[in-house]
């Protein structure tokens, strides 16, 4: 590494710091304003006063498993650092000890982001990557929430980067580090649970193609290859080993309170809260925008139909024991499971909505009233062209699809809401356009575009009714990667990539 690409790389990181520090100071936010940080801070809360591993502000405290324990515990630990000794300091204020401690992991992530980048297109790539990064709006936006992606994002880009590595050279180091950041990661937030999974299936196909290339080389070179398979299959039961090692004692924890094996409850609950109530929604034809008075009632009317199933009420149910409130749980969730496999097609419908709204709300309403402290409904204008736009298509005018655009997006638009609007959209069609040349380029490490491919697309799809911004912060890292190498000068990348190929082969004979 040359002293001019160290320089710039400090200036990037500083540049995160900077960027972040600046947001905060220009556009203070409660810590604990969202409902899920609020939970994560009665968790750390309850943890240090010997109540458990419960989220509420009174009893009973009941045991959770909705959350994964290792963010919880290091905003325990950022609240523990920040008393000291003054037991009497209160804890309402300590919250801003982990916002710093925040700060500081989006620098961390910013030079993991550098590192993949380097790896995957070389220096110039890296520091964009890392420039990207720094720049990222909706990164900014959330350092000052307690919430997991804080900590999920630098363990997830660590987790890919030493990921990428194995498959470019198998090795029981980079095995036990990727199944180390990628315990951690589901430690951190179980969301990531099915990717883990299928990057776990990768390193067995990564295993079974290293056996199966034996067969079809000379008898030195087969030699050569044999150790290399048994090296491949010590680093894949290496992954595996170090990913059940991390997560045993949290498994083993659950299955005593519990009664079952299991990483969290998120998704079952997400299910009752999210998922049902989406179908019922899409089943009726009603568009329920998450959280809004429509979405309530049809959760509301849900809850109510499985405690008459059960014989509970729902408003006395809030102040049983905690076995009784673990059942409701898992009765809300059975209830829930039938709801949606009745109705599959109103299900995948729903989600994919959420997904489309998702990728096509360029987050305008959000950054309106951050920079004019002002809704959109000010403007007068819709809130969302989209569906206004799907619904004229449905019907086959197309004419008044494009007045509708025309109208809201540009006539009746004030000057500075059409910038935000129109700037955001730009942007994001150009991350896509750039992302999707990076995957191009990065043809001869197909093991890293797929597992890159694989990581946006998941965390992308997974939210479905309720994906937004937040639920992909996660992916950030691997988009600024993929856009930085898609930006890379042609002329020069099509030597790199030849000569990325060739050594690509060579490795794999050798």
């Amino acid at each position: 590494m040359t002293r001019h690409s160290s320089l710039a790389i400090v200036c990037v990181l500083l540049l995160v710091f900077a960027v972040r520090a600046a947001w905060l100071a220009i556009f203070p936010v409660d810590p604990i304003g969202p409902v899920d940080a609020e939970g994560f801070h009665l968790l750390a809360v309850n943890v240090l006063a010997g109540r458990g591993f419960a989220i509420g502000w009174e009893a009973p405290f009941c045991p959770t498993a909705v959350r994964t324990p290792l963010y919880p515990l290091f905003l325990t630990g950022s609240y523990a650092v920040a008393r000291g000794q003054d037991a009497r300091m209160p804890l309402p204020t300590a919250p801003t000890s982990a916002v710093l401690a925040q700060l500081l992991l989006e620098v961390v992530t910013a030079a993991l982001v550098i590192r993949l980048g380097r790896d995957l297109g070389g220096p110039r790539s890296g520091t964009v990557a890392g420039l990207l990064y720094a720049l990222n709006g909706s990164t900014q936006r959330y350092t000052g929430y307690l919430l997991a992606e804080a900590l999920l994002l630098p363990l997830l880009a660590a987790a890919l980067l030493v990921t990428t590595r194995y498959f470019r050279r198998p090795s029981a180091r980079y095995a036990a580090l990727a199944g180390l950041f990628w315990g951690l990661s589901l430690l951190t937030k179980p969301n990531v649970q099915f990717l883990a999974l299928a990057v776990g299936v990768l390193v067995a196909i990564c295993d079974l193609r290293t056996a199966n290339r034996k067969s079809q080389l000379s008898s030195i070179a087969q030699r050569t290859s044999s150790i290399q398979h048994r090296a491949a299959k010590i680093a894949f039961h290496v992954f595996w080993l170090t990913l059940l090692v991390l997560l045993s004692p949290w498994l083993l924890r659950n299955r005593v309170v519990f009664g079952r094996w299991m990483l969290s409850t998120a998704f079952e609950e997400n299910l009752g809260r999210v998922g049902v109530v989406a179908t019922l929604a899409e089943v009726e034809g009603v568009r329920a925008e998450p959280w809004t008075r429509t979405w309530e009632h049809y959760y509301d009317r849900f809850i109510v139909d499985v405690g008459a199933r059960y014989g509970w009420c729902a408003i006395t149910a809030l102040w049983e024991p905690c076995a009784k409130l673990w059942q409701r749980q898992s009765q809300a969730a059975q209830v829930a499971r039938e709801v949606v496999l009745a109705h599959p097609w109103a299900y995948v419908r729903a989600h994919a909505r959420g997904v489309l709204r998702s990728i096509l709300d360029p987050g305008h309403r959000t950054w309106y009233r951050a920079l004019t402290g002002r809704d959109w409904e000010t403007t007068g204008v819709v809130s969302t062209i989209w569906p206004r736009i799907a619904w004229s298509l449905e019907q086959g005018a197309v004419g008044d699809a494009l007045g509708a655009l025309w109208s809201e997006r540009v006539v009746h638009l004030p000057l500075v809401a059409a910038l935000i609007w129109w700037g955001l959209v730009t942007a994001r069609i150009a991350v896509w356009v750039l992302a999707a040349r990076g995957v191009a380029r990065l043809r001869h490490r197909p093991w890293a575009r797929l597992v890159l491919l694989l990581t946006v697309a998941y965390l992308v799809a997974l939210p479905g009714p309720i994906a937004y911004d937040r639920f992909y912060l996660p992916a950030v890292p691997s988009v600024a990667v993929l856009v930085a190498v898609g930006m890379r000068k042609t002329r020069r990348d099509s030597c790199a990539d030849f000569l990325g190929a060739r050594n690509f082969r060579a490795n794999r004979v050798s």
